[in-house]
């Protein structure tokens, strides 16, 4: 007995989205189950997409850069293909993504619609809440990235309840960062620094949510215990303030700026620890990567971060824009044990493995694909479940 296709949309706002763990898990499904497309509300399509080199429909509803104010021809656009093609799952990113989505699943009653929530404070003003008020009743199922991110969502919406939410956690391809071939000290040898020293490093945007400005201060205080202490930051943004601010700390010949880098899976293995001094995070991946790369963390208490980096376990913890805590967890981290830290790092990596890799948070979402699809054609629950005592 062959069990029918699911047919899933993705929609995005535009295409090349910082968020993209998601389309790596979806690409991975059993494509004689799933009939995947990916739509996005803006875009002109003129720019190759890698998924549809890969074999994927493609959709894009408008060429609108920026999509400021509510445009009826997306919506009608939305409706009008979801409907021709079908579609039985709707899963949305973004909060325009997940508005429009919404709205059209108002017109067409066919699809589920699923809405991912990567961030905190999504739903914290005023306007946002009244918005989320007159159309999440449509979403059949939240994704939230972390508990932290479940309770802020359930906490910000008064439609909302824990019962239509289900966590669905950040993922890497582990292997991809655990194994890594690559010579340990031709890597430091990237980064220009002796054999004796200690390198923090930091992949990310050089941006205010990243809290850089409190990390370099970190940095310069414990510098002054760990003089051979050195500090690489992996990232695109304006360093001008950085760099003026590590000079008035007076360690601008020990901090890094190396820029956009497309070896980051091979520069963590060069790193002794990766230090995130975020002020605002959903759940990051860096950190999940750098613990894979089997590089110990520190990092900052904010959204889901202490999910992952369990204090004295899989890492130290700092207080945010806190420089003494985080320079005291950064030293901590430095002067550590060696078998410490090695059981540190075996227990973080277990961790991703275990919990954050794509193999197991694909089966988790293709379960929640297959729930919310069933809810809607209970047959073809029943049609499974004959198939499997057949076999």
């Amino acid at each position: 007995m062959e069990s029918e296709k699911i047919t899933l949309a993705m929609v995005w706002g535009k295409p090349g989205s910082a968020v993209t763990s998601v389309d790596d898990l979806v690409v991975g499904l059993d494509r004689e189950r799933f009939h995947i497309l990916f739509i996005y509300l803006s875009g002109s399509g003129e720019d190759s997409n890698h998924l549809e080199d890969m074999g994927f429909p493609v959709f894009y509803l408008s060429n609108i850069d920026r999509l400021n104010a509510f445009r009826p021809s997306i919506l009608w656009n939305l409706i009008r293909l979801l409907h021709r093609e079908k579609v039985d799952l709707v899963h949305s990113h973004t909060h325009k993504a997940t508005f429009y989505a919404s709205l059209a699943g108002m017109f067409i009653r066919r699809p589920a619609i699923l809405a991912h929530v990567h961030g905190l404070n999504r739903s914290a003003r005023g306007r946002r809440k009244m918005t989320n008020l007159l159309t999440l009743w449509r979403v059949n199922r939240f994704l939230p990235v972390a508990e932290a991110v479940r309770r802020d969502l359930v906490g910000h919406n008064l439609c909302m309840t824990e019962s239509r939410t289900t966590v669905m956690e950040n993922s890497i391809e582990f292997t991809r960062f655990a194994e890594v071939p690559c010579d340990h000290h031709e890597v430091r040898g990237r980064f220009g620094v002796t054999e004796d020293a200690f390198v923090f490093g930091m992949v990310g945007r050089l941006a205010a949510t990243k809290g850089i400005d409190y990390l370099i201060r970190a940095f310069a205080e414990m510098r002054r215990d760990i003089p051979q202490s050195h500090l690489v930051l992996i990232g695109t943004g304006d360093r001008q303030p950085y760099e003026q601010l590590a000079k008035q700390c007076d360690c601008l010949t020990a901090v890094h700026f190396l820029g956009y880098r497309d070896d980051v899976r091979e520069l963590y293995q060069g790193m002794d620890a990766f230090v995130l001094s975020s002020v605002a995070e959903g759940m990051p991946r860096a950190i999940l990567e750098a613990m894979a790369s089997g590089t110990p963390c520190v990092a900052t208490r904010v959204g889901g971060v202490s999910e992952i980096v369990i204090e004295g376990e899989t890492g130290f913890l700092a207080d945010p824009a806190d420089v003494a805590s985080l320079a005291q967890a950064m030293k901590k981290m430095a002067v550590l044990d060696s078998i410490k830290k090695a059981a540190m790092i075996h227990r973080a990596r277990k961790m991703v493995r275990t919990t954050y890799s794509h193999v197991v948070v694909r089966e988790k979402l293709r379960r929640i694909y297959e729930q919310e699809y069933e809810k809607r054609h209970p047959h073809a629950g029943r049609d499974r479940n004959r198939k499997d005592e057949a076999l």
